[in-house]
């Protein structure tokens, strides 16, 4: 809670408020400077809005006071240094406090924890990444709508449909709402499939297994930082409803903001003195599907002596029991627990 000092009230009676022409600028707003305006673009525009002067002529003692009294909740930049764990919110570097805090609230109102200072030390300071968009099919979806958000929008038929040997392209976006895209698998049979994904976002990749019924299963896949490249994963699916969902977020959590649409609703134009949403990434990706041979373990392209080794070093019960272990699970040809003959014979039939 932002709050005005008592004879602050008594002053806006006989002072309108300017439009402060020096916010942002340089230097901190809770420490005396030479120049005019202070880096932190919402308290140094409240600031000169109550003291016109602290734009005009410089940060004196008097400003700094002012930022102190008006500017209690504004926490960037603040102590701390932003790839360090520290106690309190914010950090002591405004660009990078202000990219960590737009995507994670929680790092401005309650505490730089382990994820502030890993997303900090990951994220501050990288170009936008943009993606050369193919000549391809495309979603046909608005980023403003949600069409093939799975379940989420209370359509079983709410994916799209890539099938092997095709490429498409599309955008997702961060939040009101967040857009995820959803992608159904072919599960008339367990099939190898390599999916390749290039973005202007970190990709988050998941693999479920279910209809909206439950019970599902997932399988986190990847989560990319920006401007990686194309990225494939090589992946067994099993027979049955199944789908590829993709967002933008990292190992810990999705981004639910920075990422917002580029295209305008018709429904729902925006204020225009509304200010421009902070757009951290770009919303838009290229994807494509390839199937692959059951036996192609490594996702080379070919079943051979690399996938045979691969096989014989998994041999046995599947470690740990689970449909997902990663020691085991691509070995698993036909899906029943054990690494054995009949998954030899599986690979031998596709050599």
């Amino acid at each position: 809670m932002i709050r005005f000092p008592l004879f602050s009230a008594l002053f806006t009676l006989f002072v309108t408020a300017v439009a402060p022409g020096q916010c942002p600028t340089t230097g901190d707003c809770r420490e005396v400077h030479e120049t005019s305006g202070c880096e932190m673009p919402e308290c140094c525009t409240l600031v000169c809005e109550y003291d016109m002067f602290c734009c005009e002529t410089g940060w004196s003692e008097s400003c700094v006071q002012a930022a102190l009294e008006l500017c209690e909740d504004i926490w960037c930049p603040a102590a701390g240094a932003c790839s360090v764990i520290h106690p309190t919110p914010g950090c002591d570097a405004f660009e990078c406090c202000d990219l960590i805090t737009t995507l994670d609230g929680w790092c401005t109102y309650a505490a730089w924890d382990e994820i502030c200072a890993l997303e900090a030390e990951a994220l501050c300071g990288e170009a936008r990444c943009d993606v050369a968009i193919p000549a391809v099919a495309d979603e046909s979806e608005p980023c403003y709508d949600r069409l093939n958000d799975g379940w989420g929008i209370g359509l079983e038929s709410g994916r799209i449909t890539l099938s092997c040997g095709e490429s498409m392209k599309g955008r997702i976006t961060g939040g009101g709402p967040r857009d995820l895209d959803w992608f159904t698998l072919d599960g008339s049979a367990r099939r190898r499939i390599r999916f390749s994904i290039e973005a202007e976002f970190p990709v988050e990749l998941q693999y479920l297994l279910g209809d909206s019924e439950g019970p599902s299963e997932v399988k986190w896949l990847v989560a990319e930082p920006i401007c990686g490249g194309e990225r494939s994963i090589v992946l067994l699916t099993e027979p049955g409803v199944s789908s590829l969902i993709l967002g933008a977020g990292n190992g810990e959590r999705p981004y639910r903001s920075g990422l917002d649409c580029d295209e305008i609703d018709p429904d729902f134009p925006p204020d225009p003195k509304d200010p421009p949403p902070l757009q951290l990434y770009g919303v838009r990706w290229v994807a494509s599907i390839a199937c692959l041979e059951l036996g192609d373990i490594n996702g080379d392209g070919s079943v051979s002596a690399a996938d045979l080794s691969l096989l014989l070093t998994a041999w046995g019960p599947r470690a740990l029991g689970s449909a997902f272990d990663p020691r085991a699970a691509d070995a698993d040809l036909d899906g029943d627990g054990m690494i054995g003959a009949a998954d030899l014979s599986l690979m031998l039939a596709g050599w």
